[in-house]
């Protein structure tokens, strides 16, 4: 598992359609598909998650099996 912090990193994990799970404060509050990105926050799915309030990063999707 990887954590994202840059716009080639966020770019990579979009083109590529890599889960991404979002982390605030040690827990899992989101999860899935970059869908866009700019300085300040990222949009997975729906949502909108501030970049500088939460950890993104990059790992298996729940369903698979490692």
């Amino acid at each position: 598992m990887k954590t994202l912090q840059h716009d080639t990193e966020f770019e990579n994990a979009r083109l590529f359609y890599h889960y991404v799970m979002v982390m605030k404060e040690g827990k899992m509050i989101g999860g899935g598909l970059i869908e866009a990105y700019n300085e300040f926050a990222i949009q997975i799915g729906n949502k909108l998650y501030e970049r500088e309030n939460a950890s993104f990063i990059e790992a298996p999707a729940p369903q698979a099996s490692i």
